[in-house]
């Protein structure tokens, strides 16, 4: 059994999941619990390299972090049960990984979740340097392939002679310095013809006195366009999954919707795309602080997307 600790965010986990498949296929691990905080964790969680996902509350993982006191039992009960632990808990030396080899038999291979100086100097994805982290820990692995996360498509009705694509547009993100103005989005939803626009906004873009997207809100009263908030991520997950293409921020949500293999155009505004982009060949990136339909391509051909 294969056991992952992991305690980043959404989009963290996503581009996790790329080197736990490469893990579980090099070692043939025939289960894989993820200990994990995000909430991709758990739309993964049997529809993914990832079988099960455990919160860090069930197993007592705060015990870990303490330098005196027993692990909780729960803990210690998964520990006993690994083949190999891979833990994205943070440095190597960490006294958490002095802990975690103390409690376990299994092999262990810890991985720093943050990029190293020659990642940030080579500009090199993270995911690369998390595989050659692995490794150097003696496993032979295979480059990782990107996210992948297995929803059924649940296609909402619509009238039969409807054709036209299905275009998913999320502005916002859980930080509000990687957010493109709403303007550049509306610019870029006018420049598409011919498809059915759904903006979706999550609990973070609706929290009181955030006016940013009123002007969205008042657009979507239109015929053409509609708003969904969705509070629940799973349920986000099967729209975004029974879409064409999705437009976002660099944002948990657009990694996850690259990891669902829908078409995505992912907006980067002070990461750098090249260490921390969706993977995939249906991901088309832009970044820098304004942009250029041009750079869109034949993104925008009306159909470009159907599914």
């Amino acid at each position: 059994m294969l056991v992952v600790f992991h305690h980043g965010a959404l989009g963290d986990f996503v581009l996790a999941l790329s080197v736990i498949q490469a893990v579980r296929t090099a070692t043939r691990s025939a289960h894989v619990i993820a200990v994990a905080s995000a909430s991709s964790a758990v739309v993964a969680a049997g529809r993914s390299a990832v079988d099960e996902r455990w919160s860090p509350e069930q197993v007592g993982l705060h015990t870990l972090f303490g330098e005196d006191g027993p692990l909780d039992g729960r803990l210690e009960n998964l520990l006993g049960q690994a083949q190999l632990v891979l833990s994205f808990l943070g440095d190597p030396e960490l006294p958490v990984h002095q802990r975690l080899r103390a409690a376990t038999s299994a092999r262990l291979v810890a991985i720093d979740p943050v990029p190293t100086p020659r990642t940030l100097q080579a500009r090199v994805h993270i995911t690369e340097q998390w595989a050659q982290a692995i490794r150097e820990a003696g496993l032979s692995l295979p480059d990782p392939s990107p996210a992948a996360i297995h929803l059924p498509i649940i296609q909402h009705a619509r009238q039969a002679d409807d054709q036209r694509s299905r275009v998913i547009i999320h502005p916002g993100s859980g930080g509000r310095s990687k957010c493109w103005p709403l303007a550049d989005f509306l610019t870029l939803a006018d420049a598409m013809a011919d498809v059915e626009i759904t903006w979706m906004l999550g609990p973070a873009e609706c929290e009181p006195g955030d006016e940013r997207f009123e002007a969205l809100r008042r657009r979507s009263n239109t015929e053409r366009e509609s708003l969904m908030v969705m509070p629940d991520l799973q349920d986000a997950a099967e729209r975004i999954a029974g879409a064409d293409l999705y437009l976002g921020n660099d944002s948990g949500m657009t990694h996850l919707a690259a990891a669902l293999g829908v078409p995505t155009v992912a907006v980067f505004v002070m990461s750098d795309p090249r260490i921390w982009r969706p993977l995939g060949e249906h991901v088309h990136v832009i970044s820098g602080g304004s942009f250029d339909l041009g750079q869109l391509g034949g993104l925008l051909t009306p159909g470009r997307w159907h599914r």
